[in-house]
C-alpha cells in the first residue's frame, strides 16, 4: 500500500490504544476504590505515555493530508480541546461548589485543576502548539539522503530539551507534563510517534512474522511491566529526565512503546481474518477509543460524584470486589459516553438557534 493509502486509512489498533490508555487512566485512579495492589498501579502507568505516541502519529498523518493549512489544523485542534474542557470545568465546579462561582471557575480554568486528570489538557495544548516545529523537521527531510541522519540529530537534540524543560521549568504549579515546558519528556515521545507516523506506510510485515513479533513484543511488554513494578523506576534516578513518573522517564516511556509495538504487530497478523472474533474484538475496543475525550474529562466527575451520590440514595451496598469494578467502570464509560450524547446534541442545538438557516432583516 502507498504511504498516501497507509495515511488516509485509520488504524484500528491506534484507536485500540486509546482505549487501552483511557482503560489505564481509569484503573489509576481507582486505586484504592477498586484494589490495593501497586502492582495493578503499575501496571496502569503506560496510559498517558502511550496518548502521547498515539498522538504523534495521528498528527503526522493529519499534517500530511493537504486538506487545509497547518495554522488551520492546529487552531482546530486545541479548540477541539479547549471548547469540552471549558464546559466540564464549569460543571465539576457547579457540583464542587454547589453554585455557580465564576471565580472558582476561572481559578479551576487556568490552573487546570478542577479534577486531576485535566493538566492533560495542558499538555496536549502545549504540544499541539509545537508540533507543526517537529512536522517542518520531517518535511525538510523528505526525499533527501540525509534526512534519517538529520531526523535522528534532531531527536537528539529533542531529548537535550526534554531532559532540561523537565527539570527547569514550571507552568503554573500545574500537575505533571502539563506544567512542564512542552510537556518536558512527554516532547519526547511525541517526536517519536510523529517519526513513526512518516514511514508508517513503509513498513511492511507478514502475517506470521507479524504473530511471532506480537507475542513477543507481549512478553517483553509484561516482563517489563514486572520490572518497574519491583525497582518502583528507581531506574530513572540514573538518566536526567527527573523521577520518570510523571513526566516518564525510561520505565514508563518503553513501557508505552513495547504498548504500542504489541497492538500495531497484533493487529498486522489479525488483518489475514478480517472477519474473525479477535479482529471483531479489537475493532470494538476501537469503537470505544474513538470516544476517549468524553471519557477522559468526565471518568472522575462519574467516579467522584455520580456514583458516591446513587450510592447514598439508594442505600447499596456491593460486596463482590469484581462485581464492584464492573460496574464501576461500565458507570465510568458508559455515563462519560452519555454525557458526550447530551452535550455534543445541545452543543449542536445551540449552533442552529445561533445561527438560524434563514434570518430575519
Amino acid at each position: 500500500m502507498s504511504d498516501a493509502g497507509r495515511i488516509g486509512k485509520r488504524t484500528v489498533w491506534v484507536d485500540v490504544a486509546k482505549f487501552l490508555a483511557i482503560l489505564a487512566v481509569m484503573t489509576d485512579h481507582t486505586e484504592g476504590i477498586l484494589y490495593e495492589s501497586s502492582d495493578v498501579a503499575y501496571f496502569s502507568y503506560y496510559s498517558v505515555s502511550l496518548f502521547i505516541i498515539v498522538m504523534g502519529i495521528t498528527t503526522m498523518w493529519s499534517y500530511s493530508r493537504n486538506s487545509e493549512s497547518l495554522a488551520k489544523k492546529v487552531r482546530n485542534k486545541c479548540i477541539g480541546m479547549i471548547r469540552p474542557y471549558v464546559i466540564a470545568t464549569v460543571i465539576y465546579c457547579i457540583f464542587m461548589y454547589k453554585s455557580f462561582d465564576l471565580e472558582a471557575v476561572i481559578y479551576h480554568l487556568i490552573r487546570f485543576n478542577a479534577t486531576g486528570a485535566f493538566y492533560y489538557v495542558l499538555l496536549y495544548i502545549q504540544l499541539v502548539l509545537i508540533s507543526p516545529v517537529l512536522f517542518c523537521i520531517f518535511e525538510k527531510t523528505k526525499g533527501k539522503k540525509w534526512g534519517i541522519a538529520v531526523e535522528a540529530a534532531s531527536f537528539v537534540i529533542v531529548i537535550c530539551i526534554s531532559s532540561w524543560t523537565t527539570n527547569h521549568s514550571n507552568i503554573l504549579g500545574v500537575y505533571g507534563g502539563g506544567g512542564k515546558l512542552f510537556g518536558g519528556t512527554y516532547l519526547i515521545l511525541l517526536y517519536l510517534g510523529m517519526w513513526v507516523g512518516k514511514y508508517y506506510g513503509k513498513i511492511s510485515v507478514k502475517t506470521v512474522p507479524a504473530g511471532i513479533l506480537a507475542a513477543i513484543m507481549l512478553c517483553c511488554t509484561i516482563a517489563w511491566w514486572r520490572f518497574i513494578a519491583n525497582d518502583k523506576c528507581q531506574i530513572d534516578l540514573r538518566f536526567p529526565f527527573g523521577e520518570g513518573f510523571n513526566p516518564p522517564g525510561i520505565s514508563l516511556g518503553l513501557y508505552a512503546v513495547l504498548m504500542a509495538l504489541m497492538l500495531y504487530f497484533l493487529e498486522t497478523a489479525l488483518l489475514s481474518h478480517p472477519d474473525g472474533i479477535p479482529m471483531k474484538i479489537m475493532e470494538a475496543f476501537a469503537f470505544l477509543g474513538k470516544h476517549t475525550l468524553y471519557i477522559f474529562l468526565y471518568h472522575r466527575f462519574i467516579l467522584d460524584i455520580v456514583i458516591p451520590y446513587i450510592s447514598a440514595v439508594s442505600g447499596i451496598v456491593i460486596w463482590n470486589v469484581w462485581i464492584k469494578r464492573i460496574i464501576y467502570f461500565l458507570f465510568m464509560t458508559g455515563g462519560s459516553m452519555l454525557l458526550e450524547y447530551i452535550l455534543t446534541h445541545v452543543r449542536k442545538a445551540v449552533s442552529l438557534t445561533s445561527h438560524p438557516s434563514s434570518p430575519l432583516p
